[in-house]
């Protein structure tokens, strides 16, 4: 008759055993503070330094005339530099990534005082796929960003200073990344180029990656790549922009 001895259940008698945690989610979580942030910096820095070089600096050295003289049509000519470019970008980002990949963890259990100690990820072949075909596109994108201001400079100081506000707008889209919320990110976000490739990172490494975002994602960088694309097959056949005159 005394209530007070009734026990229906109890909470966090043992708080220890009452936490659960998904371990690759949190690794996740962290990860996807700064490595979006990393990889996207990376990859125009990459661009950068090769874009500039080979369509600004052969045009200063007078190979690119020599080049266009040969009987190959332009359009072949530009797609050849894109694409060398963005092998050659996207092998450097991919060491830069897989090594920041297995340093991370260390740089968070230093961070934390401990706390992060022998947390590691684990992707899954789709979201390794993803990751990888993200990076390709975001590739291809700076390497068409760059060539295209490259194309229109007439020297490679030119260029450089043209290209300078694009690697700050880059910058600040990969930062927003760290601030965004655990709440659900709205769609359209993902189809805006830079940023929603970025997003797109984040979200693989937190595991909550859909291929609706996927989707988005590819085709807002694929349809700005494409336009670059043309605007620079267009710059090619002019003989105004190409000998400088």
């Amino acid at each position: 008759g005394d209530l007070s001895q009734l026990t229906v259940f109890h909470i966090d008698l043992d708080p220890a055993s009452s936490v659960i945690v998904d371990e690759n989610k949190a690794a996740g979580k962290m990860f996807g503070t700064l490595l979006p942030y990393f990889i996207t910096m990376m990859l125009f820095a990459g661009a950068m330094g090769l874009g500039v070089d080979a369509i600004t600096g052969e045009k200063e050295r007078g190979t690119m005339a020599s080049m266009l003289l040969t009987p190959l049509k332009r359009r072949d000519i530009v797609l050849g530099k894109l694409l060398s470019l963005s092998l050659l970008s996207i092998l450097s980002a991919a060491v830069y990534a897989v090594s920041m990949i297995f340093s991370m963890p260390s740089i968070f259990n230093q961070m934390s005082g401990g706390a992060a100690a022998g947390l590691s990820m684990k992707f899954s072949a789709t979201q390794v796929i993803q990751l990888f075909v993200i990076m390709i596109t975001l590739v291809y994108l700076y390497v068409a960003l760059v060539v295209l201001v490259s194309v229109i400079s007439r020297t490679a100081k030119e260029a450089n200073t043209y290209i300078s506000p694009l690697y700050i707008a880059v910058i600040v889209a990969g930062m927003i990344t760290m601030f965004t919320g655990g709440g659900e990110i709205p769609l359209e976000r993902f189809a805006i180029p830079i940023y929603g490739s970025a997003l797109s990172i984040q979200q693989i490494l937190v595991g909550e990656f859909t291929m609706m975002q996927f989707g988005l994602a590819l085709g807002g960088t694929i349809a700005l790549s494409l336009i670059l694309t043309i605007l620079i097959t267009k710059a090619f056949n002019s003989e105004k922009v190409m000998f400088n005159a």
